[in-house]
């Protein structure tokens, strides 16, 4: 059977095969053996690798603005993956240890995240992307079809869905694996409004489960909140199937949402939310609409950083096609210009939308940036109308065409055309900022002429012709995004100083100038390394307030959290002692005991660190913990404080004999009643016993565990077992099974 008659016969298995090819194609230099979808070579710019970067590996790796996914995702894969099939619900190697599967950016249950599991895993990633990009073109196939698109019309939008450039450059991040089930939501939903059936029911709640899997609570929000505009779009008067609907999936994913909010209640970041500035991306950035390489590209040079803020492109033809699609209005099409106008508006702060989005509960919480997602799957169902739809402008083709030239060329400064061409067509790699906006510009003119030279006579091979068009553009746009290196760039070694830390915790201290901090916290989880840092939401409370108070500054501009940061004076290393901070990493010397000097690093000893495990035999009582424990004549070794009397006066000594994430023993001794200390966060859900018999454990010096001894020697076991957990998992349980049957029955 020839391709042409597959896609007659079965457009579906056609599309998803075409979108398999695509998505294999757009990702296909991290699938060659050796190399990887990643950006792990900016380790090789930060201490202790420096002195050994491999020659190929450019300052700060193939894309610095993947940052987030070298510290954080990829390290939290790579984790859950070692302790698999045990679900891993703790994670003792950042911030003192915190809750791990609650975390949602984890990311456990996600689907993205299986092939890691299973597969070789710096191959995996490069799979996990081209899964990312063909889930949610599929999806918005599906989507278009049962709108009444054609099937070529379905085949561009999907394209669009998949392939858009926001998409793209967040495919490292949990968000992507959340926005690509919002075309099956939107798919399901429309099912359930338009002709509810228990199977329709248990699908939407299956999606968004799956997308609440993908780990961004945030994101999750935002794709519910489009599902439930479009519901009330498409059937208004079956909305409470949908509510119903929704709240089923979202039992379906108690197993993670349970966790969460328990680690929510007990986090800062509610508080540090509400009084932050909503934020905006800066008005001029609406120009990548059409020129996406204006202010350049990570992978290359920029003049303006962060490439995710501004990544709006959909490609020249889609642009102009879904400009088209509103010649022939219609309620839908109205409704969706108009939802990805006002989303566009949130993003670039314009007036009054951006007030009222950030007045409106949950988008006052959000990160309403990211809501470019909508826009871009509108222009997605836009464009497919745009196909099918017979009358034409050319004055408007010519404007949509013409209007980025006339206004990039507005902002831009002048500069040598021949040279802006090389640049443009990459026979030449640029070196002048200057050079970014007319080499844009030179992009864009080949491809808006196409289109508008399509869209002008409208012949008869118009799809094809659009679909080959809109790949090569997205793909030009997209593809090195998300670079393919060398595993061997990608795998940095265990170095000396990270020998001389061994098992003890501690702190990675830079060069306050260079902004760079050697040992990016959570990077040290890949070696089993226990940092004091951590890169991690939402932050413990008590953790979050310590640390903000006697360790680090919040940064000003709102980048980076201050537990990823570190100081060395005295005050910072009293607070950090009390977490057992022994060790010190920097790349500058430091006035404290040396303990390794090497050409990696240098690694120093924090003399005010207390044992991980010790008996006090003294305490001090107040409700205000943090003041306590911050006063500079505070000696955590002499003296516990506590919220209650616990009446102890016994000293000791304790050591660990068994010390795993979700278990640690103690054998502790006490001269009389004392109080065993144990230097990890507390945090509910860690249950203790002496000899085998259930003890309580009292939070002790703000952040820390206590037990109360009696004399003599005992073993003192800590095992976390939350109840947010055990609740979830069997809610959840419970859940499936009660879909499974609804869908079942006839």
């Amino acid at each position: 059977m020839s391709a042409t008659a597959t896609l007659r016969r079965r457009p579906s298995l056609a599309a998803a095969a075409l979108y398999a090819v695509l998505a294999l194609l757009f990702v296909a230099p991290a699938l060659v053996p050796g190399r990887t979808l990643a950006s792990t070579d900016l380790l090789w710019s930060i201490a202790p690798w420096t002195a050994d970067r491999p020659d190929g590996v450019r300052d700060l790796g193939a894309n610095w603005e993947m940052a987030d996914s070298v510290a954080q995702f990829q390290p939290f894969l790579a984790y859950t993956r070692e302790r698999l099939p045990d679900i891993p619900l703790w994670n003792p190697y950042i911030e003192g240890g915190r809750p791990f599967n609650a975390n949602m950016q984890s990311a456990i249950f996600s689907p993205f995240s299986w092939p890691a599991y299973v597969l070789p895993f710096w191959w995996s990633l490069g799979l996990i992307g081209a899964l990312k990009l063909w889930v949610p073109a599929f999806g918005m196939f599906l989507l278009a079809r049962r709108l009444g698109q054609s099937v070529g019309a379905s085949l561009l939008a999907g394209m669009v869905a998949g392939f858009g450039l926001f998409h793209v450059v967040w495919l490292a991040w949990p968000l992507s694996s959340v926005w690509a089930w919002l075309p099956w939501v939107l798919l399901a939903t429309d099912h359930v409004v338009r002709g509810p059936t228990r199977r329709a029911f248990a699908a939407l709640a299956l999606l968004v489960a799956l997308q609440y899997f993908g780990g961004h609570p945030e994101t999750s929000f935002h794709v519910l909140a489009a599902a439930f505009l479009f519901a009330l779009l498409r059937g208004p008067k079956k909305i409470a199937w949908f509510l119903g609907s929704v709240a089923a999936g979202t039992a379906l994913a108690a197993v993670v949402l349970i966790p969460f909010l328990e680690l929510l209640a007990h986090s800062s970041d509610l508080a540090n939310r509400s009084g932050r500035d909503p934020a905006k991306t800066p008005l001029r950035f609406g120009l990548a609409l059409a020129l996406p390489d204006y202010w350049g590209r990570p992978t290359q040079l920029v003049s303006q950083p962060f490439i995710v803020t501004r990544a709006f492109y959909a490609g020249a033809l889609p642009l102009m096609l879904a400009v088209v699609a509103l010649l022939k209005p219609t309620r839908e099409r109205v409704a969706i210009a108009a939802t990805g106008a006002v989303a566009l508006a949130i993003v670039l702060g314009v007036q009054p939308f951006f007030f009222i989005a950030n007045h409106v509960p949950g988008f006052s919480q959000a990160h309403n940036t990211r809501l470019a997602i909508v826009t871009l799957l509108c222009i997605a169902l836009l464009a497919g109308w745009g196909v099918d739809t017979a009358r034409r402008s050319r004055a408007l083709i010519l404007f949509v065409a013409l209007a980025p030239v006339v206004a990039g060329l507005a902002r831009s400064g002048a500069y040598p055309v021949g040279e802006a061409v090389k640049v443009a067509w990459g026979f030449a790699t640029p070196k002048d900022v200057d050079v970014l906006p007319l080499a844009s510009i030179l992009i864009w003119i080949p491809f808006a002429a196409i289109a508008a030279a399509l869209l002008w006579k409208r012949p008869r091979w118009l799809v094809p012709a659009a679909l080959v068009l809109t790949f090569l553009d997205l793909a030009r746009a997209g593809m090195g995004q998300n670079p393919a290196i060398p595993v061997s760039h990608a795998v940095t070694p265990r170095t000396g100083a990270m020998d001389a830390i061994g098992g003890r915790r501690f702190v990675a201290v830079g060069d306050p100038d260079s902004g760079i901090t050697p040992l990016t916290a959570n990077v040290g989880m890949r070696y089993g390394l226990r940092d004091g840092r951590g890169y991690d939401y939402p932050t413990d409370k008590r953790y979050d307030d310590l640390w903000r108070r006697a360790v680090t500054k919040p940064d000003p501009l709102g980048f980076a959290l201050p537990s990823t940061m570190a100081n060395s004076n005295e005050t910072a290393l009293r607070a950090m002692g009390l977490l057992a901070v022994s060790r010190v990493m920097s790349d500058v010397p430091l006035p404290l005991p040396p303990v390794y000097d090497g050409p990696d690093a240098r690694v120093y000893a924090n003399p005010r660190a207390v044992p991980r495990a010790f008996v006090v035999g003294a305490e001090t009582v107040t409700d205000d913990q943090l003041a306590a424990v911050t006063a500079a004549d505070f000696d955590p070794r002499k003296t516990a404080v506590v919220s209650q009397r616990l009446n102890v006066s016994g000293t000791g000594d304790a050591r660990i004999v068994t010390d795993e994430p979700e278990r640690v023993v103690v054998r502790a001794t006490a001269s009389d009643r004392g109080l065993l200390v144990l230097a990890d966060t507390w945090f509910p859900g860690w249950k203790a016993t002496i000899d085998g018999r259930s003890a309580p454990i009292v939070r002790t010096d703000q952040l820390l565990r206590g037990v109360v001894l009696p004399t003599g020697t005992h073993t003192v076991a800590f095992n976390y077992v939350p109840w947010s957990w055990r609740i979830g998992w069997i809610v959840s349980l419970l859940t499936a099974v009660s879909l499974a049957a609804l869908a079942w029955r006839r």
